[in-house]
C-alpha cells in the first residue's frame, strides 16, 4: 500500500470553509490506493473533511452521510471511493456483514470515520487524521 508524507502534519482551521479548502488540497495529493481514518469528537469536522475530499475528486451531487447506511460508494473519474461511518457499530465483527473485505478490495480511497469502532479488523491506514477542538477552530493532525 502506498505511503503518504503530508506537509503540513498539523494545520489549524478556523472555519468550515477552511476545513473544506484543506480537504480539497489533501484530496489532490493522495496516493492510490489510500486508506484514511478520520477521528475526533462528534461535530469536530470529520464529515465536512470527507465531503470536501469526495467533491474535490469529482463528485458533483450531494455527499450523503453514511451514518445510517454505514457506507456510501462513489465512482468518480479515476477514483472508487468508499466513505464509511462506523459510529453505530456495536462490535467490529459487524464489518463482516457489510462485506468489508470487498469494500477494501474495490476502493481506491477508503475514508473511515470512527475507526476505533472497527478496531482489529481495519487495514493499516496510509493516513490517520485526527481533528481536535481548539478555542477558535479545529486542529487537524495527520500522521502516517
Amino acid at each position: 500500500m502506498a505511503k503518504y508524507n503530508p506537509i503540513p502534519a498539523s494545520v489549524f482551521v478556523a472555519t468550515e470553509d477552511d476545513m473544506i479548502a484543506f480537504g480539497q488540497r489533501l484530496a489532490q495529493s493522495l496516493p492510490k490506493p489510500c486508506v484514511m481514518t478520520l477521528s475526533g469528537d462528534l461535530g469536530a469536522g470529520k464529515s465536512v473533511l470527507a465531503r470536501a475530499m469526495i467533491r474535490a475528486l469529482g463528485h458533483d451531487g450531494a455527499v450523503k452521510s453514511p451514518t445510517y447506511t454505514l457506507v456510501e460508494n462513489y465512482e468518480l473519474d479515476g477514483w472508487r471511493v468508499a466513505h464509511m461511518d462506523l459510529y453505530r457499530l456495536n462490535d467490529p465483527e459487524e464489518l463482516h456483514y457489510l462485506g468489508f473485505d470487498d469494500i477494501v478490495a474495490n476502493s481506491d480511497l477508503l475514508l473511515i470515520e470512527w475507526p476505533d469502532k472497527g478496531a482489529g479488523l481495519l487495514p493499516k491506514p496510509n493516513l490517520e487524521v485526527t481533528i481536535e477542538y481548539q478555542e477558535n477552530g479545529r486542529q487537524v493532525v495527520i500522521s502516517t
